[in-house]
């Protein structure tokens, strides 16, 4: 487990407790602690369910941002310009990932 994800599972753990916590230090009834409890359970199954986007999710964010939706040319063309700025850049993974993505 590298060190962000045991922060994160540590952080998300301090998350589920505290509602609980909260609810017996401060003696609130049961239909406060249990709907805070749920919500926050309900985000820590979002943030684990979903993994966070890799680059070319975003360069696709970006494009559709701009209106280069998928199909248009002009995407694909754009697309590779990114690819090629990253490669410059000295990033010839994240550039080959959104070559693999968007190149036609």
């Amino acid at each position: 487990m590298s060190k962000e994800n045991g922060i994160l599972l540590s952080g998300l753990a301090v998350a589920a407790v505290l509602p609980l916590v909260l609810g017996w230090l401060l003696a609130w009834p049961a239909w406060v602690t249990a709907p805070v409890f749920v919500l926050v359970a309900a985000g820590i199954y979002r943030k684990l369910r979903h993994a966070n986007p890799s680059a070319a999710d975003h360069v696709g964010a970006l494009l559709d941002k701009i209106g280069l939706y998928p199909g248009n040319n002009v995407r694909d063309l754009t697309a590779r310009r990114i690819a090629q700025f990253l490669e410059a850049a000295g990033k010839p993974a994240i550039a080959h990932e959104v070559l693999r993505r968007f190149d036609a």
